[in-house]
Order: C-alpha cells, then sequence, then structure tokens
C-alpha cells in the first residue's frame, strides 16, 4: 500500500477506502455529541486514577547498562524507547497544550496529566521519530527544546515533514521516508509503514505531509519494535506489516480517543481493535499508549484502560502481553 499524492493538490490521499474525512455537519455532531469523559476537577483524583511513577526510577534504569532494552511511557503518544542502549523518542508532545498557542481555547487540548519523566530530566537522545503533524503528536516548544539541548539528535520523519522540521527547528540531521523506506544509522534501522490517518497543522496544509507508524529496529540483536503512531483500522495494513517485519519484541499501540465511533473509527483505534492490531502485527509485548493525557474523544477519561483489559481477557490474551503504564513508568523489553 503506497499514499498516493494528488495531482491536483500535490497532497497525499489515504489508498484506504475505510478512510474519510467528515463532512461539516459531522463535525458539528461530533462537537455537540454526549461527553462521558467526566474528568475530575480534583488533581487529588486524578492523582488516584492515573498515578505518576517515580521518575528517578525510570531514570536509574535508562541509565544502566545492565537494562540495554526499555520503554517509558511519558505520556500520550510520547515514549523514550531504549534499544540496545540507543536512545529513541517517539512523538515529543511535553507542553500543557497540544494545540497551536499555548493557551486554553478549549480544555480538549489541556494536557491533564504531567509528562511521566519532564524533557529536561532525559539525559540523552539519539533519534527522534515522528509519525504525523498533528498538535498532540508534533509540539513545536517541545521540539525546539530537544534540538537545543540535543543538538546532534537524528529526527526521523514521514515524507514532506521535513519542510517544516527545517523551516521552524533545526535543519540538521532531518531524514524524511516515505512507506516501506528504510534508512537510519550503523546500530539501528527505521522503517516507514502504513497508517490509516491524515494530517494537517493549519486550514491550508491538510495532508501536505505524509502520516505513518515506525518499525525500529536494531542492527545487533534484532530486537525489534512497532510503534503504530495514530491510526484507524483495516484488515490489511497489519497484516502486512506483520508479515514484512513481525514478529515485534514490542509494540506501541494507540487505544484512546476512539468515541463517537461513527465519527472517529475511520481515523482511531478503539481498544478492540488495537487488539487485533497486536496479534496482526505478530507483538511479543504491547503497551497502550495515546490516553490518559489529553481528552480528545468523548470517552471516559479512564475507558481505554478499562476497555483494553476486557478486551485483552475476552480475546484470550495471557496477562501482561498487553499492558498499559503509569505515566513515567519503565518496563523491560
Amino acid at each position: 500500500s503506497k499514499a498516493t499524492i494528488s495531482k491536483k493538490r500535490l497532497t497525499f490521499q489515504n489508498p484506504f477506502p475505510e478512510f474519510r474525512f467528515l463532512t461539516g455537519w459531522e463535525l458539528t455532531k461530533f462537537m455537540l455529541a454526549h461527553d462521558e469523559t467526566d474528568l475530575p476537577s480534583d488533581s487529588f483524583i486524578i492523582d488516584h486514577h492515573l498515578p505518576i511513577s517515580d521518575p528517578s526510577t525510570s531514570l536509574s534504569k535508562l541509565r544502566s547498562d545492565s537494562h540495554p532494552n526499555l520503554v517509558c511511557w511519558i505520556g500520550h503518544a510520547t515514549c523514550l524507547l531504549k534499544l540496545d542502549g540507543i536512545f529513541i523518542l517517539t512523538d515529543p508532545v511535553f507542553s500543557t497544550f497540544c494545540s497551536a498557542v499555548q493557551i486554553g481555547l478549549s480544555s480538549k487540548t489541556r494536557r491533564f496529566r504531567e509528562p511521566g519523566i519532564p524533557l529536561e530530566q532525559i539525559e540523552r537522545l539519539d533519534y527522534v521519530v515522528i509519525s504525523h503533524n498533528h498538535y498532540d503528536h508534533l509540539d513545536y516548544h517541545s521540539v525546539c527544546e530537544i534540538a537545543r539541548r540535543f543538538p546532534s539528535v537524528h529526527w526521523v520523519l514521514p515524507l514532506d515533514l521535513g519542510h517544516w522540521m527545517r523551516r521552524w527547528v533545526t535543519d540538521r540531521n532531518v531524514k524524511e521516508y516515505d512507506w516501506w523506506a528504510s534508512g537510519g544509522g550503523e546500530r539501528v534501522t527505521f522503517t516507514c509503514v502504513p497508517a490509516q490517518h491524515w494530517s494537517m497543522r493549519n486550514p491550508f496544509d491538510r495532508n501536505h505531509s505524509l502520516w505513518a507508524g515506525w518499525v525500529i529496529s536494531s542492527n545487533t540483536s534484532r530486537k525489534s519494535v512497532y510503534f503504530a503512531g495514530d491510526t484507524g483500522y483495516n484488515d490489511r495494513i497489519f497484516n502486512q506489516i506483520g508479515h514484512h517485519h513481525g514478529p515485534f519484541d514490542l509494540a506501541l499501540i494507540p487505544i484512546g480517543a476512539y468515541k463517537p465511533r461513527e465519527y472517529l473509527k475511520c481515523q482511531h483505534v478503539d481498544p478492540a481493535e488495537a487488539v487485533k492490531v497486536h496479534r496482526e502485527t505478530k507483538s511479543k509485548l504491547s503497551v497502550g499508549i495515546h490516553w490518559g493525557t489529553f481528552q480528545l474523544g468523548k470517552e471516559h477519561y479512564l475507558a481505554p484502560k478499562r476497555d483494553l483489559e476486557a478486551e485483552v481477557e475476552k480475546a484470550g490474551i495471557p496477562s501482561g502481553e498487553f499492558v498499559t503504564l503509569k505515566h513515567g513508568e519503565t518496563m523491560e523489553f
């Protein structure tokens, strides 16, 4: 499968018939739909249900040579990977708002759970991987700070996102990839893989850059990680990824922002579909991401975790094979 480029508009187009953009009327109905989020205003309640793991514990593990392969869930789609001693950050968003401006235009864009590890406490980065340019996956302030603190870091991007990166952040070590294309360094290989999604940062650049998932493979131990980014489900993408690149030692699969289904199904998997992704990509261990940080869908703020647990049990998947982590929690793979 390849994302096609419209000759008329020079934009990328989904090759999947399951994807479509909402009409203006559907978007209005989505905005007015019943909201089940029930997000507490009391921070103590959030602390109880979504505790943050002690950052010092995770940082100690990340420093240790005795733990070469780790994943730390920082929040939403931001994860810090240690793959055979190489440090890789996915979709860095550390700001208070996932929006064009850092002010409270909408409660939906405001972070309700702090990053599990603050950006200033991250001690080393070798690569930053971006799935697409939506504000909850690509934050200007975060990438600028990363570029300042880690000037030698390598940026791994979908096709045509490099223009934005070079214009606004840095032109050093920026590499772009089309679906199924691979590259990287001596110790690690990145392969850009399909996702059923879209891209936009302003009303005039919709689908001007590609969206993607990523396969991240160690060239020494042959361990591999699948980072799904943001995607809807169809019965072809993930079987292809599993066939060509699986089995995976770890998969990072989105589980949140899925209600109402009639409006979000085409672009966001729900927990039941996430279980299908886990199986079809042949993942040995999966971690649910894209939840518990920004309330972008209208499901209860704890529903992604609870629904995933129910779907995992329903599917007969062994306990501990598809899990969620606390913010800042680190797991070995």
